[in-house]
């Protein structure tokens, strides 16, 4: 489950309209969502508030043999007037990242509020390029609002105690339609007796992104490390496609990325493919009325799915990801991993299973509700003009009076979701994430024969147990168990 700052951050990227898509740091993000998600340790409690549309803060106390806890604050530019704050009303599936359908990559918005020598000049074949009029005394209130995008700057920092306490901050500023840049430091103090500066080290992130491609280029104090990360879209390319051009139905990428230190000589690159099928492959067009139901269309895909494929030719390793959503409710993924020099493999496979239960908005509800809800589950295509599509079919992402939306009168509310994880070696996560009244609560538990963390001794002792069919000294099944809860206002 992401933290509340995390969450403060997504939706600053959404206010924004940064297409987190469209970078090879996200290649494999689908399936690492179900299959590397992690276990809360011990106890932990998570105490936030976005105390103004600008301000947020988060307090965090765990047991992880010792007592320890963060103090963070965030501050941003972009108002958060209508973003779901409060634990009883934050959706649960931005806060547990699970299946990712991948968005058709758009272009830049233009006409953001951003100065140019180009106003008032339209340029052929370029979508939304010229530049709207100047706002009206009407259109004061969206004007300051596009300005404070424009200047879109996030700020925040977090103090972990106890010692050696560990300071994070992030600076992260939009600098135009198509760039962002970001600054990221790090400063650990040292021991008490210690009179030694702090250990202290700053990341720069720069990406620019166009919607046919993206590039980052980054550049870390620690070793004075340089890299580059680069994604190509297959395709048309947005900024050119006309406004009538059918949605594209599945997106082929590939990228690259590339690393160098002159001072510790370290050299590292990666290269990578993805395919996915888009929202518009599992959606069903709506019909006129002048349609027969004998030629009601059907989707191009049944189920979303995404293959990745990703190589490191220094290491010689080689992984396979494949993620498919069974239904809206209901996500597979598996992973195989090979290495040509060691002749290692891995495989990894999981699964997430959300329980949903759908509730009425009062005032809609009638005699009738009955019957419209006994033939939606009945109806597996759309027949109707105005009809709903089948459950099969829909898309719990999809935003309200799109296609595959619930009806005025029915909300889907996401109860919990549970996530399993096995791997080769038969470990085994098992990770529940659901609302208990108004508090989020995460809780995980992790098993398994054998750990890469035991020490050699217990490693051969264990497995001897194991062996011999029963636990001995030095044998333990349990890898962690934990529940953290989460409470915001």
């Amino acid at each position: 489950m992401l933290d509340f700052m995390d969450y403060i951050q997504l939706s600053f990227a959404e206010a924004t309209h940064w297409n987190r898509d469209n970078s090879y740091s996200s290649l494999t993000t689908t399936a690492q969502s179900i299959l590397d998600f992690s276990t809360p340790e011990r106890l932990r409690v998570h105490l936030s508030s976005l105390a103004t549309p600008h301000f947020a803060t988060s307090y965090t106390l765990g047991t992880v043999g010792l007592i320890d806890g963060s103090v963070s604050y965030l501050f941003s530019t972009v108002p958060f007037n209508n973003l779901p704050s409060r634990s009883a009303l934050i959706p649960l599936r931005k806060i547990s990242p699970g299946y990712r359908q991948v968005q058709a990559p758009t272009a830049p918005i233009q006409t953001w509020g951003w100065n140019s020598l180009l106003d008032s000049v339209s340029i052929p074949g370029l979508k939304d390029a010229n530049h709207t009029e100047p706002p009206t005394r009407a259109d004061d209130e969206t004007s300051k609002e596009n300005d404070l995008k424009r200047k879109a700057t996030l700020l925040h920092a977090s103090l972990h105690l106890p010692s050696p306490t560990t300071l994070y901050a992030l600076f992260l500023r939009r600098i135009s339609t198509n760039m962002q840049l970001s600054l990221a430091v790090c400063s650990t103090q040292g021991p008490p007796q210690s009179k030694s500066a702090p250990q202290a080290s700053m990341l720069t992130h720069l990406s620019h992104d166009t919607g046919k491609y993206s590039n980052e280029y980054l550049f870390s104090t620690d070793n004075a490390l340089f890299g580059w990360r680069g994604l190509w879209n297959f395709g048309p390319d947005p900024r050119y496609t006309p406004a009538d051009a059918p949605p594209p139905l599945s997106l082929l990428s590939a990228g690259a990325e590339a690393y160098y230190s002159p001072i510790s000589s370290l050299v590292g690159m990666s290269t990578g493919l993805r395919f996915t099928t888009l929202p518009a492959a599992t959606e069903v067009p709506v019909l006129s009325s002048s349609s027969s139901r004998s030629t009601t269309p059907a989707p191009i895909s049944t189920f979303p799915y995404t293959l990745t494929l990703t190589l490191t030719p220094l290491t010689g390793s080689l992984s396979t990801t494949y993620s498919l959503r069974a239904s809206p409710n209901l996500a597979f993924s598996s992973r195989f991993g090979f290495n040509v020099y060691s002749w290692e493999s891995e495989m990894v496979a999981g699964c997430e299973l959300w329980r949903q239960t759908p509730k009425f908005k009062s005032g809609h509800d009638d005699d009738l509700e009955w019957a419209r809800r006994k033939m939606r589950m009945q109806d597996f295509g759309v027949s109707l003009p105005g009809s709903p599509v089948s459950p099969l079919l829909e898309d719990p992402l999809s935003p309200e009076g799109t296609v595959g939306s619930k009806s005025d009168g029915e909300i889907e509310t996401s109860d919990s979701v549970i996530k399993l994880r096995i791997d080769q070696s038969w470990n085994v996560r098992l990770l529940w994430e659901g609302r208990v009244k108004e508090l989020l609560v995460s809780a995980g538990v992790g098993l398994g024969p054998g750990s890469f963390s035991l020490s050699p001794s217990i490693s051969s002792a264990a497995s001897g147990s194991a062996q011999s069919g029963g636990g001995g000294p030095g044998t333990s099944y349990w890898r962690g168990v934990g529940v953290s809860v989460l409470y915001s206002s």
